[in-house]
């Protein structure tokens, strides 16, 4: 499986698109840019499975993220992969949604085993795993000093940008009073 890298025609350079639809709100909204057409394939990168969630591209590099929660990062110029992380989880590892974020030096996801990942956005080295006992179908959202992620579970997290948990919500605990 390959992630295919495109590039507008007349674009030049790479801009850093941090999250999901570039902003916290994952709005898309970037009236001030332009997209030319034709789009032109710039190459292609093997992956380990296929990709269901949108790449981050943050100081001239891309990270991926595929359906076995396998994060790849790009370098943007040569296109050449700069290093790979695998998480565990075996079987249960598949058809992660989990958009990448990235907050600072780290790179954010979820995947589906319910663990979220940490790495160091350099040279992806595992910073922090927290295993959160729901799957993440979510994408992370961060603002300057805070990442914000939720699990199926309706378990609200909020973390520093190098994991640290914040604080905790649970939806059913605390809404529905269920403690089961």
């Amino acid at each position: 499986l390959t992630c295919l890298l495109w590039q507008a025609a007349s674009a030049s350079g790479v801009e850093s698109w941090r999250q999901y639809k570039y902003d916290s709100r994952h709005s898309g909204n970037v009236p001030d840019r332009r997209l030319t057409t034709p789009l032109e394939l710039l190459g292609a990168v093997p992956m380990t499975d296929a990709i269901f969630t949108s790449p981050v591209v943050s100081d001239n590099r891309i990270y991926v993220v595929d359906g076995s929660g396998v994060a790849v990062c790009i370098d943007a110029q040569t296109l050449r992969p700069l290093w790979k992380y695998e998480t565990p989880g075996g079987r249960a590892n598949c058809n992660n949604v989990s958009s990448p974020l990235i907050a600072g030096d780290y790179l954010h996801f979820g995947t589906m085993t319910g663990a979220y990942y940490v790495l160091d956005a350099a040279n992806g080295a595992l910073v922090k795993e927290i295993h959160c006992g729901d799957p993440i179908f979510s994408t992370p959202v961060a603002n300057d000093q805070r990442v914000y992620f939720a699990t199926l579970g309706s378990r609200i997290y909020c973390l520093e940008p190098d994991g640290k948990i914040c604080w905790t919500w649970d939806f059913v605990k605390e809404v529905l009073g269920f403690e089961g």
